[in-house]
């Protein structure tokens, strides 16, 4: 019983480390505020809703809409 307490113990406070540890990935364009990058990758999720590609070819057009508007990810 101790073991088993022990072990959950450990697996919470990893799960906890490393939910501390994650970064988060963001557009960002020189000039731009967070609503207008948010209202460019709508746009762009809009225009790829209207195909029929697969969703990783999906993410990869997302990439590139928002990289011709002139949006980098950063992480």
């Amino acid at each position: 019983m101790h073991t088993l307490r022990l072990a959950m113990l450990s697996l919470l406070l990893t799960s906890l480390l490393s939910a501390c540890a994650s970064t988060r990935t963001q557009w960002e364009k020189p000039g731009a505020n967070s609503t207008e990058a948010h209202n460019t990758w709508a746009g762009c999720q809009y225009e790829l809703g209207l195909t029929d590609k697969s969703d990783n070819e999906k993410q990869t057009l997302l990439q590139y809409c928002m990289e011709r508007d002139g949006y980098r990810l950063t992480y």
